[in-house]
């Protein structure tokens, strides 16, 4: 009986696991299947192919994630947009008020310190 392989059966939610990982990882194919015990890379690609091609939601989680993520983001650009501006309403203030120079001129040069 030599030439024939065992195989083995792997859940739906595991091959997902396996598809979102090789996704969001910088993990070759060959390596996840080593990593899992999987027999051959080209198993996982053919998970890939089959998966899909089907209506699954292989990244709802991820696509989840992602927009909260650039929720996240937008709210921290923001915040940092007020920041600068708030500085730089504070050094026009200082400006007129001192009568002096706080803002570096762009032709000026760069002290070698």
């Amino acid at each position: 009986m030599s030439g024939l392989r065992s195989s083995t059966k792997f859940s739906l939610q595991f091959k997902l696991k396996i598809i979102e990982e090789a996704r969001r990882e910088d993990i070759s194919l060959t390596e996840l299947s080593r990593k899992y015990g999987i027999q051959g890379h080209s198993t996982i690609r053919k998970w890939i192919r089959k998966l899909e091609g089907k209506s699954y939601k292989l990244s709802k989680k991820t696509d989840h994630e992602l927009k909260r993520r650039i929720k996240d983001l937008e709210k921290l650009l923001d915040h940092e947009r007020l920041k600068r501006l708030a500085a730089e309403q504070m050094i026009e203030v200082a400006e007129e008020e001192l009568k002096i120079s706080i803002r570096k001129k762009s032709d000026s040069k760069q002290s070698n310190v």
